[in-house]
């Protein structure tokens, strides 16, 4: 089987899809509410995915992830939350490397907008979806492998 690349529809689809279907999650987030984005900059020199910062929008609610996509280029949607990062921070998070925790507390690596004190009180689900994610990586290549 052929490998989704990060960053692609296909493979935020297979994320959503398999962030709904994960109990724990469901468990750890049903007094979640709050739409996100996730944002990676643009790094050109890695592949032309990077070519503009890439924008993962997804609307999680009671431990279901509602809508979620791609923003285009230029896009702007009023969320709740921003979580901002260069692409070598996200991979080393979305491999398991770094823990999103660290790296936007510690490290400030990820910039977060929006009340970081109710991200806190929710940080188990953002660590599970962040287990998902790297639960995840036998099915998709990051875009400089």
């Amino acid at each position: 089987m052929e490998k989704m690349l990060f960053g692609t529809k296909e493979w935020l689809d297979a994320f959503m899809n398999r962030l709904n279907a994960d109990e724990r999650y469901r468990e750890l987030a049903t007094d979640y509410e709050g739409n996100i984005i996730f944002r990676c900059y643009a790094d050109p020199g890695v592949h032309e995915l990077l070519s503009h910062d890439l924008e993962f929008y997804f609307d999680p609610y009671h431990g279901e992830i509602r809508d979620w996509r791609i923003l285009e280029p230029g896009e702007t949607i009023e969320v709740e939350y921003e979580l901002s990062g260069k692409y070598p921070v996200w991979k080393r998070v979305a491999s398991g490397e770094l823990a999103l925790k660290k790296a936007v507390i510690m490290t400030h690596e990820i910039k977060v907008k929006g009340k970081v004190s109710d991200l806190v009180k929710h940080i188990a689900a953002a660590d599970r979806i962040i287990e998902v994610l790297t639960e995840m990586r036998d099915v998709y290549l990051f875009p400089d492998e």
